[in-house]
């Protein structure tokens, strides 16, 4: 009888024992911080990493700047969790901002590549480049969050994301690095004078390093091609002022005697306006497409030469090339591309004001 009891509390203390197994390493969410915003640099041969972290006191939202420094990403970030008082979480970050210096002399491939595997960042991250002082710059954002500016705001697609800014997570960068047919292109900010954020234009990638810039017109077109809404707004060089409102494109890849050739059809919904002087109609489509397929042809044969797809054509050809050959896409086939683009341009609205008829 006495061991049939001493097995019963035995059975009992485990069954009380048992719910509480998986709680044995819980925080509490008061001790816990999370970071919305991390900034990475070099200083000599260290990482810095620097957090931007929000604090509830009393009912007011407050911001903090914390900084590590360590051979490896991981050892900032470790710093940073020995001299906090908190559990830092960076499941919440929502933006990596890294220091354009970095990105040109040593590349994104080992910050990315440690970020993928420790599976602690979400891989819908934004990437964006800092085209300032990276410390400066997150001065500022303390400035700003502080007044209710959020830089992931900046963006948002329902806030102040407009077609000229390019939006890059860190899947999207993680795929380029270990693609032979595509590479990407990566928004870049500094501190605004008038506003929070000044977009400078986007990165163009290869292998993890900074080579090339587009501008915010080329960015637009760029949004365009990869089928993004292009709505926003366009100067057609003298003789008038758009707003695109709609915008379609197709493409189509041939390889003819081991030399690809592209051909894309963009179209583009626009209203009119502004007017300058009496033009027609078809003056303004024609400048309109010839402006775009300008901007594009400068564009690609400066990337050709960069041997940069950041178009990512060489996805058009992945069944035309056989896979052992798909390696040397950048320098044996990207080069030689020909590439024919077509934009048809449909005026579907001219205000309230029809100033002329169209021939």
């Amino acid at each position: 009888m006495r061991s049939i009891m001493i097995c019963f509390k035995l059975v009992l203390s485990l069954c009380i024992l048992m719910p509480l197994s998986g709680c044995w390493d819980i925080k509490d969410i008061n001790h816990r911080a999370f970071p919305i915003a991390m900034g990475i640099t070099k200083e000599g041969e260290k990482f810095k990493v620097l957090l931007q972290i929000p604090i509830s006191s009393e009912g007011v939202q407050k911001q903090t700047i914390v900084k590590g420094t360590g051979l490896t990403i991981l050892k900032a970030v470790e710093d940073i969790r020995t001299n906090m008082e908190s559990s830092v979480d960076l499941l919440h970050i929502r933006i990596i901002i890294f220091d354009r210096k970095l990105v040109e002399e040593d590349g994104m491939e080992e910050p990315i590549n440690t970020f993928m595997r420790i599976r602690e960042i979400s891989s819908k991250t934004l990437i964006a480049i800092c085209d300032d002082n990276i410390d400066s710059f997150f001065l500022a954002l303390k400035k700003n969050i502080e007044k209710g500016i959020n830089i992931y705001d900046f963006f948002e697609k329902y806030a102040g994301w407009t077609p000229q800014i390019s939006l890059t997570r860190l899947w999207h960068v993680y795929r380029a690095l270990n693609s032979y047919t595509q590479n990407v292109a990566i928004p870049m900010v500094k501190s605004g004078e008038n506003t929070a954020v000044t977009y400078t234009g986007s990165a163009v990638m290869k292998k993890g390093k900074l080579v090339s810039k587009m501008d915010p017109k080329e960015t637009l077109l760029f949004n365009a091609f990869h089928g993004n809404s292009m709505k926003g707004r366009v100067e057609v060089m003298e003789h008038a002022t758009i707003m695109i409102v709609g915008n379609t494109g197709f493409h189509k890849g041939e390889l003819r005697n081991h030399i690809p050739y592209m051909f894309s059809t963009i179209r583009l919904n626009v209203v009119i306006q502004e007017r300058r002087g009496n033009v027609s109609n078809a003056i303004i489509k024609k400048e309109l497409e010839k402006v775009l397929a300008n901007r594009f042809d400068g564009m690609l044969k400066r990337f050709q030469k960069q041997e940069s797809d950041v178009f990512g054509l060489g996805q058009y050809y992945r069944n035309k090339i056989p896979y052992e050959e798909l390696k040397d896409w950048r320098k044996k086939y990207y080069p030689n591309l020909e590439m024919k683009l077509t934009i048809h341009t449909t005026i579907q609205n001219e205000g309230s004001i029809k100033t002329i008829t169209d021939k």
